[in-house]
């Protein structure tokens, strides 16, 4: 059994679960100390993620869980 595969298994998988989860966590993690574009309004209001970027997120982890799940079954030995 290689380690390195089960490794990368298992953050993938759990990065993966992460992404499809907290989607909007991600993308204000990611976004963190940019300049808005649109400087008005008021202090403390945050727009909040669109649908189509939450949805780019949860198709990017749902592929990580996929991806998790191949090098898993490689690591084992199953594939």
């Amino acid at each position: 059994m290689d380690y390195r595969t089960l490794l990368a298994a298992i953050l993938g998988v759990g990065l993966g679960a992460v992404l499809i989860a907290a989607p909007e966590a991600v993308v204000r993690t990611h976004t963190t100390g940019r300049v808005p574009g649109e400087r008005g309004g008021e202090y403390g209001s945050d727009d909040e993620p669109t649908d189509g970027i939450r949805r780019v997120v949860r198709a990017v982890g749902a592929a990580l869980v996929l991806a998790g799940l191949y090098f898993g079954a490689v690591a084992v030995g199953a594939v």
